[in-house]
């Protein structure tokens, strides 16, 4: 067997130590300033779909234990385990967390579709109650469309509410799912 020569070794290292310099220097903050507004919605982004991630079910009673109880749970009914979102927790503006999202989920959909319910949510908006999709119209968390608002709203108890209700958005999708031929009435169908 023949021996690499030393200097094989030598070229390879200054390879590999010029291709990190140059690729720190390609992510080398500028002094350039970063607009506040797409740096926070990034990383609003990205840590809600890493959020995502820890709902698989394995890790279902990290996910139950992080929603925000209310002091009161609904006991008369034969689910005891919905929890109710805490009047201050739901925003009624700006970007929902994941576990404000799910909070709201689980008060209206099936205990197996929840999961599905907050990654079409995540699809659709973002999480982004005022989120509006300008090809469709469709508006709210939902990603609601115009022409089916107004009946959605009503059958689902909000007949007053405006799409960008985080809570009217949710019930309105539960009773889409439920009652108006299931996930297909949504864009995103993960």
């Amino acid at each position: 067997m023949r021996r690499a020569h030393p200097f094989v070794f030598v070229a390879i290292w200054a390879v590999v130590t010029l291709l990190a310099v140059a690729g720190f220097a390609a992510f080398q903050i500028s002094d350039r300033p970063v607009p506040e507004a797409s740096s926070v919605a990034l990383g609003r982004e990205v840590g809600a779909m890493a959020g995502l991630g820890f709902n698989s079910p394995q890790n279902q009673v990290a996910s139950v234990a992080a929603v925000p109880l209310n002091s009161e749970t609904e006991t008369d009914s034969p689910e005891a385990t919905k929890l109710k979102p805490p009047a201050d927790t739901v925003p009624t503006h700006g970007w929902l967390s994941e576990m404000q999202v799910r909070a709201l989920v689980s008060e209206y959909f099936r205990e197996e579709d929840i999961n599905r319910a907050i990654r079409v949510a995540w699809c659709e908006s973002r999480f982004n109650p005022t989120s509006s999709n300008p090809e469709t119209g469709g508006m709210g968390l939902f990603h609601h469309l115009p022409e089916f608002w107004p009946q959605r709203a009503e059958a689902a108890g909000f007949p007053a509410a405006d799409p960008t209700d985080p809570e009217a958005s949710v019930a309105a999708a539960a009773h889409a799912v439920y009652e108006e031929g299931g996930w297909a009435v949504f864009g995103c169908t993960p």
